[in-house]
């Protein structure tokens, strides 16, 4: 049957009608406004569970756009743009106020970004205001503690380092941290008992055995010390450090012979390491071979010149081998070292 052409006419306008009305409808859903303004944020949650990442941050975008204050939105922003842009990222969650509910959250996702992109200040900020809102956190504590540690602020770091052991008092790495802190602030001796406990909670864990072996020869301790250090060198063969502890333990006990044995073993792998060389020296001059002594320290004087342990072991071999006036001069500048590090920067 054959329609009429004001039949055809109508039809085609109605047709035109109906689809101007969806693609407004349809526009309209997609830009979120009138009333499918809601619905963003709503779109930008399924496309996370989805998978679609790029199409949600624009609709979380437009969002907040509409509702800047959508805190708990702008933490899921945050959140989602963390692991693929982390400036962004810091971006939008620096924009959530301290009053707001999801301040805490926010803060910890910034300390994270910061830290893991060694922006050690913003980390600063960000951990000590966690602290104050979260100060019975361990890891808060731990954290800032492994910040001071990092950038060789020990006096700051010691506090936060036993407050995370007494708050988390199970976790083996925590008293490592914190004996390796009071390592750096000169206090050897109070080592110990981190290190034990350390130990005490992971058996297996060496770095806390190779510290335990220096800290009980440094507190005298040597018969432990040597059976730490072989525990060590019975796994790892190699460490230098615990084979040098291991030589002075011996020196220490008197047992000179099994001390070169064990400093030359090291040396063989480490021909420059300065402080297996003091060792050689020393026992030389227990051996009264004074002229071996400064024969075998000369060399390193260009390159080590900065080290008070080091002029200290060469200004005792230059005296014994006769060379007095050399001596007084290594002695001076050990005076001047003394004097600079107790100068105020």
């Amino acid at each position: 049957m054959t329609r009429c052409p004001q039949t055809n006419r109508t039809y085609r306008m109605l047709a035109a009608t109906v689809g101007l009305m969806a693609a407004s409808v349809i526009g309209a859903y997609i830009a979120g406004v009138g009333p499918f303004a809601s619905s963003r944020l709503e779109r930008a949650r399924r496309g996370i569970a989805l998978g679609n990442s790029s199409s949600a941050v624009k609709l979380y975008l437009a969002h907040l756009n509409a509702e800047p204050t959508d805190y708990a939105a702008r933490l899921e922003l945050g959140e989602l743009l963390k692991p693929t842009d982390a400036s962004f990222s810091l971006t939008q969650l620096q924009e959530i106020p301290a009053e707001a509910a999801e301040y805490p959250q926010a803060i910890w996702h910034i300390a994270h970004i910061a830290t893991a992109g060694k922006q050690d200040a913003l980390a600063e900020e960000a951990l000590l205001k966690l602290d104050e809102l979260r100060p019975n956190d361990a890891g808060v504590s731990l954290s800032l503690a492994e910040l001071y540690y990092r950038t060789d602020r020990f006096t700051e770091a010691l506090p936060f380092a036993k407050r995370a052991t007494q708050i988390q008092s199970s976790r083996a790495r925590s008293w490592l941290l914190l004996a390796e802190v009071l390592d750096n602030l000169n206090r050897p001796g109070e080592m110990l008992q981190p290190l034990q406990d350390a130990v005490k909670l992971d058996a297996d864990l060496y770095a806390a055995h190779a510290n335990l072996a220096y800290a009980l020869y440094v507190s005298g301790r040597l018969n432990e010390a040597e059976a730490e250090a072989l525990w060590c060198l019975k796994r790892h063969p190699n460490d230098i450090d615990v084979r040098r502890w291991l030589a002075m333990t011996l020196r220490d006990r008197g047992d000179h012979d099994a001390a070169f044995q064990q400093v030359n073993l090291a040396l063989a792998k480490a021909p420059g390491d300065v402080d297996c060389h003091i060792v050689v020296a020393d026992l030389l001059l227990f051996r009264r071979d004074a002229q071996q002594a400064y024969d075998s320290l000369k060399p390193l004087y260009p390159e080590h010149a900065d080290r008070r342990d080091f002029l200290g072991s060469l200004a005792r071999a230059a005296a014994m081998s006769g060379r007095r006036e050399e001596s007084r001069r290594y002695q001076q500048e050990i005076v001047q070292l003394m004097e600079q590090e107790s100068t105020p920067n």
